[in-house]
């Protein structure tokens, strides 16, 4: 579905017409390659520890004096290259803590609000049972309940009682959500220096190689070891 916006009259020459093409059918290809890469990037695999989502450091998991700090100390014509640079850095790297992060605002947000839990799950319900009507049959008191109102006037009536829930009872949450969330991966992907989160990615790895090396070493020597039968 394409829909074709013009603007301009026919005694203006056509060079100055100018034409906007809304394609549906390729923003909603766009969004699904999107959610797809999103999807696929936001695994356990890529789950940063929390020492180095949160800057901690030492025994004592103090925070790192390195860890956060401003992308830029004066303003200049690179500031907003810094600014964006530091940003696509730290929201490539932490995507999963953030996509968590997130999760976990949406948790908090919605055990404060018991209202909207009851309304979504009421909601749930009726469309199963309209559901279910559809295909099966209910009696009550000899009566079929399917029967009582027909499945067009059920499907507006929940659709109608749906959008009445979101707006009443899930919008104020749901932007709660979303400008908290907002907010605090914002805080954090501008202030967390990518240089230091790289020092403590390259220095676990490192540990971790020379551990695999010293196993390694160590099965060798056992390997090596041959039993002698003394007289």
């Amino acid at each position: 579905m394409s829909l074709e916006v013009s603007s301009g009259s026919d005694d203006i020459p056509s060079s100055s017409n100018k034409s906007v093409n809304l394609d549906l059918a390729s923003m909603k290809a766009y969004a699904t390659g999107m959610t797809t890469h999103i999807r696929n990037r936001v695994t356990v695999d890529t789950v940063r520890p929390l020492s180095m989502f949160l800057g901690l450091s030492g025994p004592s998991f103090c925070f790192s004096p390195a860890a956060f700090n401003a992308p830029v100390k004066k303003l200049d014509k690179s500031t907003y290259e810094k600014f964006i640079s530091r940003l696509k850095l730290n929201f490539s790297f932490f995507l999963s803590n953030y996509a968590l992060l997130t999760i976990g605002v949406g948790l908090v947000t919605a055990l404060t609000h018991p209202g909207m839990i009851v309304s979504v799950a009421m909601l749930w319900a009726l469309w199963t049972l309209h559901y279910f009507l559809i295909s099966n049959e209910l009696v009550i008191f000899r009566r079929n309940v399917g029967s009582l109102i027909s499945i067009s006037h059920r499907s507006n009536i929940l659709i109608a009682l749906t959008a009445f829930v979101i707006v009443w009872k899930c919008l104020r949450p749901t932007m709660t959500v979303i400008s908290v969330s907002f907010l605090i991966i914002l805080f954090h992907a501008m202030l967390r220096d990518p240089s230091d989160v790289t020092r403590e990615f390259q220095t676990g790895a490192d540990t971790r190689t020379h551990s695999n090396s010293s196993s390694s070493d160590s099965d060798e020597t056992h390997d090596s070891e041959v039993l002698v039968d003394t007289p």
